[in-house]
C-alpha cells in the first residue's frame, strides 16, 4: 500500500479543505508530520484509515465523531485518498454519516455514509463500485489486512505498544488474536468442546436409555427390575415367560364362551313366555274395553242416520233462509226511498205510477235552469275582470310607495361609497410601509422563539453533561475499585485452578495442603471487564452530551446576534408586536382591494337612481287606466246579476236551482224502484216456504224446526261411520285373538326375567375378563418382541459409545490445556505463543541495534503473574548484565525503544502472516522526546534502514530535533477557525 494524495474537508481539526502530497513528501523516504498538540497531526492518518476502512483507529474510531466543528453548515465532510494497491491506482472519495440542512423547507436532515471507489486506466478514471459494502470488500481483499491489522502494523498507534509491552499475559491476547486471526484455533477448541459434551451426553442418553427400557421390561412383565445393566438371558426368559401365559388364556376365553352362549338360549325362552304372557293379559283389557263402550256406539249410529235424511232437506232450507233475508233488504230499501221522495216534495202515498210522473216533470225544470249558464259565466268574467283591474291598480301604487322610499337611500348610499372609495386609495399607499414592518417584527419573534427553546435545550444539556460526567466518574472509580479487589483475590482464583496431582505454577509442588478458598462474593474478571466497559461507555456518553451542549450554546449565540437590538425583548412581547402589525397589514391590505369593487357600486348607484325616475312616471299613468277599467266591469256584472235572478224562483245561485231539481227527478224515481222490488221479494219467500215443507215432510221430519237440529256436516257423519265401523272391526279382532291357541296359556306366576337377565350378566362377564386377560397377554408379548432385541443391540453398542466418548474427552482437555497437557495451554495459547515468540525474535534485532547491543526481547511461557496457560509472557534480556528483567522495569526512553522495536517486527511477522505482502508505507506515531540525542541517532539510523525499497516512513511528532534531522516535513498548524497544513520539501 503506498499513498500518493490525500485530501479532506471538514474532517476532524480542519473546517475547510487540505491536501498532503506524498509522493512530494516521500521524495526521501523519510518526512515528518509535526505541529502543536492538538492541531490535528494524528487526524490525518485517522482520514488516511477512514478512507481505505471506513471507521478510525483506537479510541477516537468508539467516539465516531469525525466532522469538524468549524466547519460550515453547508461543508460536507469527506476524504479523498489516491494510493496504490496490489499494483492497482485506485481513487476512494468517502463521506460519513453527517446531518445537513434540508435542500426545501426548514430543519435538517441526515444524509447516509457514501463511499466511491476508482481505478486509474491511464486514459482517466472508471467506477469500480459506490456501494459501501462492495468497496470495502474490494479494498481489504486487495490490501490483504483487516482495519485492525492496518492500525498496528502501519499506523504504528501512540502509546499502543508500550501498553502492550507491560501488559499482563491477559492483555496481550486481545491484541494478538485480533492480529493474527487465531479464531479458527479457538474454533477448533470450542468444537471439541461441544464435541466432547455432545459424545458424553450420547453415552448418557443410551445408558439412560438402556435403565428406562429394562424398567419399561420389568413393568410390563410385572417383575422387579435387575440391579445394575442385566443381560441378554433374562429379557429372554421373560419373553418366554408371557408366550406360555397367552396359551392358558386361549383355552379360558373359549370355556367362558361355552358358558355364555348357554346363559344366553335360557334367557331367551324366558322372554318369550312373557311376550305370550303380555299378549294374553292385553287381549283379556281390549274385549272388556269395547263391551263397555257398545251403548254409545248404538246410539251415535242412530244420530248419523237422522243427519243423512236431512242433508236432502238441507238446500230447501238454506233457500228459504235466503228468501227471508232479501225480503227484510227490499223493505228495509222501500222505507229509505219513501222517505228520500218525501223530503223532495212526493206525497206519502204516491204509488209507483205517480212518483215516475212527477220525476219527468223536475227533470225537463233541470234542462230549462241549465241554459243559464252562459250567463252566470258572463257574470263571473266580469267580476274577474273588476279584480284584476283593482289588484293592478294596488300594485302599481305599492311601487310607486317603494320608488318614493328609495331616491333618499340611493342618495344616501352614493355619499358613503364616495367615502370607502377615498378610504382604499389611502390604504394601498400605506400597505408596503405595513407589510415591512411586520415581515421584520415576524421574524424577529421566530428568532426570539428559536432563542428561548434553544436557551433551554442548551441548559438541559449542561446539566445533562454534568450528570453524565459524575457517573462517568463514578463508574470509573467503581472499575478500579473492582480491579483492586481482584487483584487482591488472584491468589484464590489461582489455587481454584489447581488439581490434585498436578505442579502448582508458583512452587512447582505437587501438594496442596492449605489452599486459599474463593470468596462467594469475589470479583470475577466478567465483571471486572464489564465494569470497566461501562466506564468506557459513560465516558463517550459524556462526551456525546457535551458535543450536543457546544453545539446548542453555538445556536443560542447565533440566535443572539440575528437579534440584534431586539435581543433583550421578551419572545412573547415581539410575538404580540408581530401579531398586531401582521393585523394592521392584513386590515390595510383589505381595504386596498376594495377600490375595484366600490367603483363597480358606485356606478350600479347612478344608473339606479336614473332608472327610478323613468319607472315613477309609467307607473302613475298605468296606475289611473286600472281603475277606470274597474269600474265599468263593475257596472256590466251588475246587469247580468239582475236578470240571473228573475229565473231562479227564488234560488239563492244556479247551481242550487239546479241540483234541487235533479235530486226530486232521482229520489222520486228511487222509491217507485223500490216499491217493486219489495213485491217481488214477498212472492219469492211464499214459494221457498212451501217447497222446503213438502221436503221435510217426505224424509220423514215432522217440522221445519226437527229437519234443522238434525243436519250435520258432511265431516261429521264421515267420521261418526267410521268410528261405528272401528268399533264393530274391533270387537272381531279381539274374538280372533282370543281363538289363537298360541295364547292359551296361565298369566300367572310371570316368567323371571331378571334372574335369566342376571345370568348372562354373570356370564358375559366372565368372558369379557378372559378376553382382557389374553389381549394383555398377547400386548406383554408384541410388547416384549419389539423392546428385548432393542435392549439387546443398546447393550452390545454401549461399550463402542464409552470408548468414542473417553476418546473424545481427552484431545478436547488436550487444547484446552488440561489432561496430558502437561503446559497447560490451550490450542490457541500456544499458536499465539509461537507468533510472539517470532514476533520477539524479529523485534530484537531492531533493539540490539538501537540500544548498541544491550537489549533484546525474550518471550517466556510464564506471565508476570507465574501462570503457564497463557504463554505470553515478555522479558526484556539485559546483555550486559545476562539477566532478563521485567519490561516494566524499564526507563520511559527504554520503554520507547522497546515498544517501537517490538511494533516494527509485529508489523514484519504480520505482513509475512498476511502471504508475504510488502509494506510500502509505515507511519510511526511515538512519543521520541524520551530519547538522549546519540540514543535518537540510532533509531533514525533504524527507521532510516525501513526506506528500503522504496518504502515511504513518516514520523508523527512535536520534538523541535526532528526538525534539523528530517528536511521533508508537513507542518499542521493550528487555528481558532479550524488546522491547515503547509508542507515543506527539501
Amino acid at each position: 500500500m503506498r499513498p500518493h494524495s490525500l485530501e479532506v474537508t471538514a474532517f476532524g481539526a480542519f473546517a475547510g479543505t487540505v491536501r498532503v502530497d506524498f509522493d512530494d513528501l516521500a521524495s526521501s523516504g523519510l518526512f515528518l508530520l509535526h505541529g502543536e498538540t492538538g492541531a490535528g497531526k494524528s487526524t490525518l492518518l485517522d482520514a488516511l484509515g477512514f478512507a481505505l476502512y471506513g471507521r478510525v483507529p483506537g479510541e477516537r474510531g468508539i467516539v465516531r465523531r469525525l466532522r469538524s466543528d468549524h466547519a460550515g453548515a453547508t461543508e460536507r465532510t469527506s476524504v479523498r485518498l489516491e494510493v496504490t494497491i496490489g499494483g492497482r491506482r485506485l481513487r476512494i472519495t468517502r463521506t460519513p454519516e453527517q446531518s445537513r440542512p434540508k435542500v426545501r423547507g426548514e430543519g435538517r436532515t441526515t444524509e447516509p455514509a457514501k463511499v466511491l471507489l476508482e481505478r486509474w486506466t491511464g486514459a482517466g478514471w472508471d467506477l469500480v463500485s459506490n456501494r459501501v459494502g462492495e468497496a470495502d470488500d474490494e479494498i481489504t481483499t486487495r490490501l490483504g489486512m483487516t482495519a485492525d491489522q492496518f492500525f498496528q502494523v502501519i499506523l504504528l498507534p501512540q502509546g499502543e505498544f508500550a501498553r502492550f509491552l507491560r501488559a499482563p499475559s491477559d492483555e496481550r491476547v486481545v491484541l494478538l488474536e485480533r492480529l493474527f486471526g487465531t479464531d479458527r484455533f479457538r474454533d477448533v477448541e470450542q468444537w471439541l468442546a461441544e464435541r466432547r459434551r455432545t459424545t458424553s451426553a450420547t453415552l448418557d442418553r443410551r445408558r439412560d436409555g438402556i435403565a428406562q427400557r429394562v424398567a419399561l421390561i420389568a413393568s410390563i412383565a410385572e417383575v422387579e427390575p435387575p440391579a445394575g445393566l442385566p443381560d441378554a438371558l433374562w429379557a429372554s426368559d421373560l419373553s418366554a415367560t408371557a408366550a406360555a401365559a397367552v396359551d392358558i388364556a386361549v383355552r379360558t376365553v373359549a370355556e367362558r364362551g361355552v358358558d355364555l352362549e348357554n346363559a344366553r338360549a335360557a334367557a331367551e325362552a324366558t322372554r318369550a313366555l312373557a311376550r305370550r304372557q303380555e299378549r294374553r293379559v292385553e287381549a283379556d283389557r281390549r274385549a272388556a274395553e269395547l263391551a263397555a263402550a257398545e251403548p254409545a256406539i248404538a246410539a251415535l249410529a242412530a244420530e248419523c242416520e237422522a243427519a243423512t235424511a236431512a242433508a236432502g232437506v238441507l238446500p230447501l232450507l238454506t233457500a228459504l233462509q235466503s228468501a227471508d233475508r232479501s225480503r227484510a233488504q227490499a223493505r228495509e230499501l222501500d222505507r229509505a226511498a219513501r222517505e228520500r221522495a218525501v223530503a223532495a216534495g212526493a206525497g206519502p202515498a204516491d204509488g209507483p205510477a205517480a212518483l215516475r210522473a212527477a220525476a219527468r216533470e223536475c227533470e225537463r225544470r233541470s234542462g230549462s235552469l241549465a241554459d243559464l249558464h252562459a250567463v252566470a259565466a258572463d257574470v263571473a268574467a266580469e267580476e274577474r275582470a273588476a279584480a284584476a283591474a283593482r289588484a293592478s291598480a294596488a300594485e302599481l301604487a305599492t311601487q310607486l310607495a317603494a320608488a318614493a322610499k328609495a331616491g333618499p337611500a340611493l342618495a344616501e348610499r352614493r355619499t358613503a361609497l364616495l367615502a370607502r372609495r377615498e378610504g382604499a386609495r389611502d390604504a394601498a399607499v400605506q400597505l408596503p410601509a405595513a407589510q415591512r414592518t411586520a415581515d421584520a417584527l415576524a421574524d424577529a419573534a421566530r428568532t426570539a422563539a428559536e432563542l428561548a427553546q434553544e436557551s433551554t435545550s442548551a441548559e438541559e444539556l449542561r446539566q445533562r453533561h454534568l450528570e453524565a460526567r459524575e457517573h462517568a466518574q463514578t463508574l470509573a472509580e467503581e472499575h478500579l475499585r473492582l480491579r483492586r479487589d481482584r487483584i487482591d483475590a488472584m491468589a484464590a482464583e489461582l489455587a481454584a485452578r489447581l488439581e490434585e496431582g498436578t505442579p502448582c505454577p508458583v512452587c512447582g509442588s505437587l501438594d496442596h495442603p492449605d489452599k486459599p478458598v474463593l470468596s462467594p462474593g469475589r470479583v470475577t474478571r466478567g465483571q471486572e471487564e464489564a465494569a470497566g466497559a461501562a466506564a468506557e461507555q459513560a465516558r463517550a456518553a459524556a462526551e456525546t452530551v457535551g458535543a450536543a451542549h457546544a453545539a446548542a450554546v453555538a445556536k443560542v449565540e447565533s440566535a443572539r446576534g440575528r437579534l440584534g437590538a431586539m435581543a433583550g425583548t421578551p419572545a412573547d412581547e415581539l410575538a404580540a408586536r408581530a401579531k398586531q402589525a401582521a393585523a394592521k397589514r392584513d386590515e390595510l391590505a383589505t381595504v386596498a382591494a376594495t377600490a375595484t369593487t366600490v367603483d363597480a357600486a358606485l356606478a350600479d348607484v347612478d344608473g339606479s337612481i336614473a332608472e327610478l325616475a323613468q319607472v315613477t312616471t309609467k307607473a302613475e299613468e298605468a296606475r289611473a287606466g286600472a281603475e277606470r277599467d274597474a269600474a265599468a266591469a263593475d257596472t256590466r256584472a251588475a246587469r247580468l246579476r239582475a236578470t240571473l235572478a228573475e229565473r231562479l224562483d227564488g234560488a239563492p245561485d244556479l247551481a242550487t236551482a239546479i241540483a234541487a231539481a235533479a235530486e226530486g227527478a232521482a229520489a222520486r224515481t228511487a222509491a217507485a224502484d223500490a216499491r217493486e222490488a219489495l213485491d217481488r221479494a214477498e212472492t219469492a219467500r211464499t214459494e221457498a216456504r212451501t217447497a222446503a215443507v213438502t221436503a221435510a215432510d217426505d224424509a220423514g221430519f215432522p217440522d221445519l224446526d226437527a229437519a234443522a237440529g238434525a243436519v250435520r256436516d258432511a265431516s261429521w257423519r264421515a267420521q261418526a261411520a267410521e268410528r261405528v265401523r272401528a268399533h264393530r272391526a274391533a270387537v272381531d279382532g279381539v274374538a280372533a285373538v282370543l281363538a289363537d291357541p298360541d295364547l292359551d296359556v296361565p298369566t300367572m306366576p310371570p316368567a323371571d326375567l331378571e334372574a335369566a337377565a342376571a345370568a348372562v350378566a354373570r356370564a358375559t362377564t366372565d368372558h369379557q375378563n378372559a378376553v382382557i386377560a389374553l389381549a394383555d397377554a398377547r400386548g406383554r408379548v408384541s410388547q416384549l418382541g419389539t423392546l428385548v432385541p432393542a435392549l439387546v443391540d443398546d447393550l452390545a453398542a454401549l461399550p463402542g459409545i464409552a470408548t468414542e466418548a473417553e476418546r473424545i474427552k481427552s484431545l478436547a482437555e488436550l487444547v484446552a490445556g488440561q489432561g496430558a497437557n502437561t503446559r497447560r495451554m490451550t490450542l490457541s495459547a500456544f499458536v499465539l505463543a509461537a507468533r510472539l515468540e517470532e514476533v520477539a525474535t524479529v523485534a530484537s534485532e531492531r533493539l540490539l541495534r538501537m540500544t548498541q547491543g544491550r537489549y533484546s526481547l525474550v518471550h517466556t511461557d510464564t506471565g508476570r503473574d507465574g501462570r503457564r496457560r497463557a504463554g505470553l509472557g515478555l522479558l526484556a534480556r539485559d546483555n550486559w548484565t545476562g539477566v532478563d528483567r521485567d519490561t516494566a522495569t524499564l526507563s520511559g526512553g527504554e520503554t520507547f525503544l522497546a515498544s517501537l522495536a517490538l511494533a516494527l517486527g509485529l508489523a514484519d511477522v504480520v505482513c509475512a502472516e498476511a502471504g508475504g505482502a510488502r509494506l510500502e508505507s509505515l507511519f510511526v506515531d511515538e512519543g521520541f522526546g524520551s530519547l538522549d540525542s546519540e540514543t535518537l541517532d540510532e533509531v533514525m539510523d533504524v527507521l532510516d534502514g525501513l526506506r528500503e525499497g522504496g518504502r515511504i516512513v513518516g514520523v508523527v511528532s512535536h520534538v523541535a530535533e526532528l526538525k534539523q534531522r528530517i528536511p521533508a516535513q508537513l507542518h499542521v498548524r493550528k487555528r481558532e477557525t479550524g488546522s491547515d497544513v503547509v508542507a515543506v520539501v527539501a
